[in-house]
């Protein structure tokens, strides 16, 4: 891991007996779990009893998806018996972690109760560490986030098709301890830190979604108004929800402009060689010894990922159990048949079945509006440049929100860990 640049390391370190945690703060120690936090494991499950009293449930999902467990979260209504509640009432600084998952990786995810509350309990599926006098709840918080600690969560896991912790796996996790003045000053400065980073990654995640609107919009306007609009008269386009279309286009059905050929049955082992990529609806899924289309082509996804379009300037190559669409079966453009054909919404077109899938009769039937030829070619170079700068700040946006998570994970991992002072 990259190390924070704004924080010196400690003056003194000594060997932690760890080899995976590699040296502490000389004044630090390194203790088990067990013995800086008192741990308990809900049995409490979310049936409704008459014999019980009423209760708000903290649940899997309420500390997978939130740092801090507070009375804005919707917490599950249920029941419990009095003595469940006195066990297992959520104090101010109880850490809980998850206990039990469907992946490995989610295990040991910890969450602060920072707003308890008399009703609210520990769920089932939840560990709950109320922690001794010598451990801080903040601080065992952050400690439990670092990968490299949380990471003895996920080796001691046991499971095949789900994982769960026992009650000794999770005692004898090691945490590294500093005195509690410390604790407490690594708490307050992760907390100011992370602050700064959180709003900072909201305000980068609601971007994406607008970026990806104006991509949306950018191809809809292209498409049903032309490059020209302000210039260009106008008629009804027969359809309500579409309004006006330039006045010399024609409205036409899919399978006026183009047919959905449909791609070879290949199996896994005819995938396996060949010098001929082989493609499906969400790019390349193997290798085969002969093609059964060339360039430029548009593939159309039949199940699972149906609806789905792409593009490709592949020289040859193979399609395999999906659509797809070359110059051999359209009388338009490709290139603007490809953002024609994401533009009609083709995944709303189903056939019901245990896994959905396009289905290509109705599709034929979808009516758009169609432009000549050389504005077919003009608009697909318009939006060639107009949507390559778009996707290039979704991607940019995306991979800027992947590094300040790496360089969280990393400020967290160096401060709790003695590696930063």
């Amino acid at each position: 891991m990259t190390r924070p640049p704004d924080l010196p390391p400690y003056p003194q370190y000594k060997p932690s007996g760890i080899p995976w945690l590699d040296d502490i703060p000389a004044h630090w120690e390194i203790r088990r779990l067990k013995y800086v936090a008192e741990m308990r494991l809900s049995n409490v499950d979310k049936h409704v009893r008459e014999n019980e009293l009423p209760v708000r449930l903290c649940n899997y999902v309420d500390v997978y998806k939130n740092d801090f467990i507070t009375q804005d979260i919707a917490f599950m209504r249920a029941t419990a018996s009095q003595k469940e509640i006195e066990k297992f009432r959520l104090k101010r600084d109880d850490v809980l972690i998850t206990k039990d998952s469907e992946t490995w990786d989610d295990i040991g995810v910890p969450a602060l109760v920072i707003e308890p509350a008399d009703d609210l309990i520990c769920g089932y599926h939840l560990a709950l560490l109320r922690p001794r006098d010598h451990m801080l709840g903040r601080y065992l918080f952050r400690v439990l986030q670092s990968n490299i600690i949380a990471h003895q969560f996920c080796i001691e896991a046991h499971g095949v098709t789900r994982y769960g912790l026992t009650q000794p796996a999770i005692k004898s996790v090691r945490l590294p301890l500093p005195p509690p003045d410390e604790q407490a000053a690594i708490a307050r400065y992760l907390d100011y830190k992370d602050a700064l980073i959180q709003r900072y990654l909201h305000a980068k995640r609601r971007l994406v979604p607008l970026l990806q609107q104006l991509r949306k919009s950018t191809i809809h306007y292209a498409v049903t108004r032309g490059l020209d609009p302000e210039n260009t008269p106008t008629k009804p386009s027969g359809i309500p929800w579409l309004g006006n279309i330039p006045a010399h286009w024609e409205m036409r059905r899919l399978k006026m402009v183009c047919r959905l050929s449909y791609g070879d049955t290949l199996t896994a082992e005819m995938r396996l060689d060949g010098p001929v990529p082989v493609y499906g609806s969400n790019g390349q899924i193997g290798v085969h010894s002969s093609a059964n289309t060339n360039a430029p082509c548009i593939i159309v996804g039949r199940k699972g990922s149906f609806g789905k379009v792409n593009y490709s300037e592949q020289p040859a190559f193979a399609i395999d159990t999906t659509y797809f669409v070359d110059e051999r079966n359209s009388n338009a453009d490709l290139r603007w048949l490809y953002y024609y054909l994401g533009w009609l919404n083709l995944d709303d077109v189903s056939r019901d079945s245990a896994i959905p899938g396009l289905n290509r009769q109705e599709a034929y039937q979808r009516v758009g509006p169609i432009p000549p030829l050389d504005e077919q070619a003009a608009i697909a170079e318009y939006l060639d440049e107009k949507i390559a700068v778009i996707d290039a700040a979704i991607v940019g946006t995306s991979r800027l929100i992947d590094l300040v998570q790496q360089y969280r994970a990393s400020l967290i991992h160096h401060v709790v860990t003695g590696k930063r002072d």
